[in-house]
């Protein structure tokens, strides 16, 4: 009765995992250089580790919300999906987290966001939430041309929105290498891509289904925004569940709620949801925020909400809601936008409704008070915060955008 040869341990071909079921042995594949992929302490990675011991590892930058910041804040290089219901506000409040970095931070960012309409709408609703009032002529308390045109100054200072006309691609792919020609040109550390449905997915039927098709797509988004140190946002609508019904309460849509639930799960650095509980009911603004997933809770934030309220309570301990008259949040009545710097970072000439310093050290509700000022600059820059760094060309160039082949 013959054997299979046996040969000695260094001789031995090893299994290859893509022929096992088979039955055959097979060989591993062939590399080029696969001491490429091996990292050793070297004396230079010892040199950074150190760095790290001394001065503290890499942390979050603040939201300008402390409320916010208990469970999440900004991680370049993360990519971070938010879902929810359509109308709860998903886009509007990443918008406002986009603007306090422009007006807190000086920071800047690429917006892809067909659903919202030209550019100019999207650029107008930004002015809105700045400067609280309405560039429509039609509001009683629209601004005024005067104010209007300082406040595109700053909006053209910090916001750049992606829109490619008929012929050019849009596939995820595609909307990345916009975002890194407006890192490139206009220096963005943001990028919101908004939302994900939005794109061109078609590819995914000659990728064997969702599931690969995500597999691939969202790790090519993760890695491109580790290697740019992007501020990576995508919004994505969770799956309309079974039994839903117009005017009724929605349950609080998490990962598993998108398409493809387990692999954006499973992909993501962070998955937060923004929920209106009551939006059935009308006249109720009130929010709800989530955050499911956080990658790293010591240096990014830990999972949990805001705006909920908690068992045995009557109200939130902070109760979120949303003004469309001033299209701005509040946070127990409080807003960033209170601090004074928000209205001179745009130059805004309205003095009735420029906030005096003393509100910030007010209390807001009877056992919170209001958060300290965030500044720009100087002594009282936030922990965390860093400074700008080199940007026009730096990221382009290194073949790190690839179009899903169809």
């Amino acid at each position: 009765m013959s054997s299979a040869p046996r040969f000695p341990r260094s001789q031995r071909p090893p299994a290859d995992a893509t022929t096992k079921a088979t039955g055959t042995p097979g060989q591993l594949p062939r590399i080029d250089n696969p001491l490429d992929a091996l990292f050793p302490v070297t004396d230079a990675m010892w040199a950074s580790m150190k760095h790290e011991y001394t001065n503290g590892r890499e942390k979050g930058q603040t939201t300008h919300v402390p409320f916010i910041d208990k469970h999440f804040t900004w991680m370049p290089g993360y990519t971070n999906v938010i879902t929810g219901w359509p109308g709860h506000g998903k886009t509007e409040l990443y918008y406002q987290l986009l603007l306090y970095r422009a007006v807190f931070a000086g920071k800047k960012t690429a917006i892809y966001s067909p659903e919202n309409g030209r550019p100019q709408d999207i650029y107008d609703g930004l002015i809105h939430s700045l400067t609280g009032r309405n560039p429509d002529r039609d509001w009683a308390r629209k601004l005024s041309l005067k104010d209007y045109a300082l406040a595109k100054d700053f909006i053209r200072e910090h916001f750049v929105v992606v829109s490619p006309p008929r012929g050019m691609g849009k596939t995820p792919g595609h909307i990345l290498a916009y975002f890194e020609a407006a890192i490139a040109h206009f220096g963005v550390d943001h990028s919101l891509f908004d939302p994900w449905n939005k794109a061109d997915h078609s590819a995914q039927v000659g990728m064997g289904g969702i599931e690969a098709y995500l597999i691939g797509v969202l790790d090519m988004c993760t890695s491109w925004a580790a290697d740019t140190r992007q501020h990576l946002v995508i919004t994505a609508h969770p799956k309309r569940l079974e039994g839903m019904a117009f005017g009724n309460s929605r349950a609080v849509p998490d990962g598993a709620a998108i398409s493809g639930g387990q692999t954006w799960e499973n992909m993501a650095l962070v998955i937060g949801a923004v929920h209106r509980p009551n939006k059935h009911i009308e006249g109720d603004t009130s929010v709800e925020l989530y955050w499911h997933k956080v990658k790293s809770h010591k240096l990014v934030g830990h999972p949990g909400s805001v705006g909920t309220i908690a068992p045995g309570e009557s109200m939130p301990a902070v109760l979120v809601t949303f003004d469309w008259k001033t299209n701005r949040y509040y946070f127990n009545g409080w807003t960033p936008f209170n601090d004074p710097l928000a209205y001179e970072v745009w130059g805004g000439t309205f003095e009735e409704d420029r906030p005096a310093q003393r509100l910030l050290s007010e209390p807001v509700a009877d056992s919170t008070p209001a958060p300290a000022p965030t500044w720009r600059s100087g002594s009282q820059l936030p922990q965390g915060e860093e400074s700008p760094h080199q940007l026009a060309a730096e990221f382009t160039g290194r073949g790190r955008i690839v179009t899903v082949a169809r």
